[in-house]
């Protein structure tokens, strides 16, 4: 979605992107809601294909509605492992 690569599901390069009713991102193939899918391996998105997929609004659309930006850097975060707004 972010970067617009076409992969097989059962390959394991997607992940599914849901947002939760408290406005959360969530990982999970099975969690209940409307899903967007990102490249990723190893159960979690590339985190250049979500900044992608942040900048071009393509995850707002496909979530439909709006996102915090505060949800997309606490999703960012526990990939890279940084904390939100701290400083290296």
């Amino acid at each position: 979605m972010g970067c617009r690569t076409r992969r097989p599901l059962d390959e394991g390069g997607l992940v599914r992107i849901v947002r939760a009713a408290d406005g959360s991102l969530r990982i999970g193939r099975s969690l209940p809601g409307r899903g967007a899918w990102l490249c990723g391996a190893d159960h979690q998105p590339a985190p250049a294909c979500l900044g992608l997929a942040e900048r071009r609004g393509t995850l707002q659309r496909a979530l439909r509605g709006s996102i915090s930006g505060d949800a997309v850097a606490a999703l960012r975060s526990r990939l890279t492992g940084h904390r939100p707004g701290a400083r290296d």
